[in-house]
């Protein structure tokens, strides 16, 4: 996977005056990757890693709408869970033994 990924926003979000037209994706951080862990439902758990992959508050991520979301799916959230799914694959014990 390639970072960072761009995705411009149909319908631009307003957050404290300032008009959001475009998100900027990168790989999670671990401070991401725990929250996400604390997140208390799926969805929770989905916008807060989107918004710490973009550098937003959750609360961004929970203002875009369903087709800027859908398209934020297809380009940043479904690659990266296809591509954490392989990581763990290749984690799954078939490697060579520690020495």
């Amino acid at each position: 996977m390639e970072y960072p990924i761009e995705v411009p926003l149909k319908r631009p979000v307003e957050v404290d005056g300032k008009t959001i037209d475009k998100l900027s994706f990168d790989e999670p951080d671990l401070a991401t990757s725990i929250a996400v862990e604390e997140a208390q439902s799926p969805a929770l758990q989905t916008a807060t890693l989107l918004a710490g992959m973009a550098g937003v508050d959750r609360s961004v991520m929970l203002k875009v709408k369903e087709s800027d979301f859908r398209e934020i799916g297809r380009l940043v959230l479904r690659p990266y869970q296809a591509h954490v799914a392989a990581q763990q694959g290749s984690d799954a014990g078939n490697g060579q033994p520690a020495k």
